[in-house]
């Protein structure tokens, strides 16, 4: 049975639209997802504070640092290595679509004579 159908210019396999969940945090979620049959998935919401939050953090990281000892600064989080804030949406956003773009193909249509 063909249930494909167009949502907001997009052409999903079928109508159904996962929503924001835990299984949408990794790469892993969103395909068992997509294996599980949904048309799409909504991923979790990235929202200005949240970067802003980050930015503010990782500025107070460096700054508590820079009136130190060099060997202290080991004992400091390395802000560049962080996997966190926008930087690991990026990533998952990146990842997701490559990943699960196999298993939302959609179905050959019949012609109707």
């Amino acid at each position: 049975m063909d249930l494909s159908t167009a949502y907001m210019g997009l052409a999903l396999r079928n109508p159904l639209v996962a929503s924001p969940s835990p299984l949408s945090y990794t790469v892993e979620g969103v395909q068992r997802l997509a294996d599980a049959g949904v048309g799409a998935v909504v991923l979790f919401s990235l929202f200005e504070e949240q970067v802003r939050e980050q930015a503010a953090r990782d500025a107070m990281i460096v700054d508590a640092s820079a009136d130190s000892f060099g060997e202290a600064l080991d004992y400091l989080p390395l802000v560049a290595r962080a996997d966190i804030g926008p930087n690991s949406y990026l990533r998952l956003l990146e990842q997701a679509g490559p990943a699960t773009r196999a298993r939302w193909r959609m179905p050959a249509r019949r012609r109707s004579s």
